[in-house]
């Protein structure tokens, strides 16, 4: 059969149009397909350095209020008991209790065992009802950080007779350990 010169123009243009196709979906579509995979890579690897970016920032915030803190902390040590100073607490507590004319005993401590960074004293006072608040009021102002987890004040009655001769404290105070 023999081809006229237009069929053999259509034909060429129709073989030439399909490997251009051809080429266009071989070559093309995976490259444009390997650009927008890159894109959305890179787009994830930019959010991702963004919140590593944010951490930062806010580690080195975290780090610089940590820094305020610690000299902040720094202001507090001379109120908290310092493990190893039991003896300079006792001294203390006799030597408050005979400013103010008060018998004091100390009915239980866990000094000889401290847990959880936290000291237990019970301390039983007698004397006079002014001597007793003058003690407790001392006793709040002092350098130590106490935290007075029960008082109780009771009038003491001699025999015989309906008015107290003075007061009876009982006290029970926790005190922080700095180890």
């Amino acid at each position: 059969m023999a081809y006229n010169p237009t069929k053999k123009s259509i034909i060429l243009v129709i073989l030439l149009s399909t490997a251009t196709l051809l080429i266009t979906l071989g070559v093309f579509l995976p490259t444009i397909n390997y650009i927008k995979k890159t894109a959305k890579e890179s787009y994830e690897l930019r959010k991702f350095l963004e919140q590593k970016y944010e951490q930062s920032l806010r580690a080195h915030v975290s780090r610089k209020r940590l820094a305020e803190i610690k000299a902040t902390i720094a202001d507090f040590y001379p109120f908290l008991f310092k493990s190893g100073d039991e003896l300079k607490l006792i001294t203390y507590l006799e030597n408050l209790a005979l400013k103010h004319n008060l018998a004091q005993s100390i009915a239980g401590s866990n000094l000889d065992k401290i847990s959880n960074n936290l000291i237990s004293i019970s301390l039983n006072l007698n004397g006079g009802y002014n001597d007793v608040l003058k003690y407790l009021n001392e006793l709040e102002t002092s350098d130590y950080f106490m935290n007075m987890e029960q008082l109780q004040i009771s009038p003491v009655f001699p025999r015989g007779s309906d008015l107290p001769s003075g007061a009876s404290l009982d006290l029970n105070l926790s005190l922080y350990v700095n180890q």
